[in-house]
């Protein structure tokens, strides 16, 4: 399933009974003191890969860079990239998929500050006008708005879908204890009141039935 892991021969059986590719893109950012500063790419990976399970099809190996649409303070150990470089990546790679045979590919970002989302689906919607291939690119919150999900920041659901997905990488004994203390860097609510491995599992779950779903759909060229 990793595309990086295939064989050859591989990648050709997968070509003729699931063309499908996925490219999880995230970041180097900081995510309070208590998440690793790759969370955004990490959880996007994870994600497709359960997908891919269900559908058949590739993971490339997750994009950890992408750009912020303005320094923040106390963002610290952030490595960011420009939109220019963000849209010329997404555009090689599409190319370069679609040159080897991929009718969908589907760009899941783990980031999602609004310029590095707007960059990537407008590569997207550009790439898969008027050809056969068909390009799907979301924020993992995008299928689960009506669960509660809108997208935070190191809050509730990004703490809780770590938990799930890699609790060796969430350490909460990093934050203060003390309620009234502000987090820094966290923007949703409290993951010291909110956030839970149970949380994580349900809104995964969610999300990879949901673009499972719409996967399937794509290969059948359902609008």
């Amino acid at each position: 399933m990793k595309y990086e892991e295939l064989l050859p021969h591989q990648i050709e059986e997968m070509l003729e009974q699931a063309p499908v590719a996925y490219i999880p893109w995230g970041a180097l950012e900081w995510h309070g003191r208590h998440l690793v500063i790759g969370n955004d790419a990490i959880k996007a990976a994870a994600i497709c890969e359960r997908v891919a399970d269900r559908t058949g099809g590739v993971v490339l190996p997750p994009v950890y860079f992408g750009n912020r649409t303005m320094k923040r303070k106390g963002f610290r150990h952030t490595l960011e990239i420009r939109e220019a470089t963000v849209r010329a990546m997404a555009y090689d790679l599409l190319r370069g998929l679609e040159s080897e045979g991929f009718k969908v590919v589907v760009i899941l970002t783990g980031h999602y500050g609004s310029r590095h989302l707007a960059a990537l689906k407008g590569v997207g919607e550009k790439f898969g006008k008027g050809k056969e291939i068909r390009v799907w690119t979301l924020a993992e919150y995008e299928v689960v708005t009506d669960l509660g999900y809108t997208g935070d920041h190191a809050a509730k659901w990004e703490t809780s879908i770590l938990m799930h997905l890699r609790p060796d990488l969430v350490d909460m004994e990093q934050l203060s204890a003390d309620p009234d203390e502000p987090l820094e860097g966290v923007h949703g609510d409290d993951p010291r009141k909110h956030a839970s491995p149970e949380v994580g599992r349900e809104i995964v779950e969610a999300i990879v039935e949901r673009m499972a779903k719409r996967v399937k759909e794509l290969m059948n060229n359902e609008q």
